[in-house]
């Protein structure tokens, strides 16, 4: 299952209490400089979501593809059943 757009900016909004269209802009700008930051193959560093590393950029039809590895601290993992899998995982992400 994935996470969409407008679920993010409600998760968002009843986490921080923001409005949501004030939350909509913050995350769709800040969705575009991540995205951004992905193509010019830049490392993030971004607690708590963790540190991401581009492994390969290919050029897909239509489409700029990004193979990252995103690396988590296992305190970041919720449950124990979590905890108990790799901390890296490989993440393909399409720009």
């Amino acid at each position: 299952m994935a996470l969409k757009k407008k679920d993010l900016i409600a998760k968002v909004c009843e986490a921080s209490g923001v409005k949501r269209s004030e939350a909509k802009k913050v995350i769709e700008a800040t969705l575009k400089e991540l995205g951004d930051a992905l193509q010019r193959e830049e490392e993030l560093n971004l607690p708590p979501l963790g540190k991401m590393s581009v492994n390969r950029v290919r050029e897909g039809s239509g489409a700029h593809i990004v193979v990252a590895k995103l690396r988590r601290p296992k305190t970041m993992l919720e449950g124990d059943a979590k905890a108990e899998t790799s901390s890296e995982s490989d993440v393909d992400h399409e720009a």
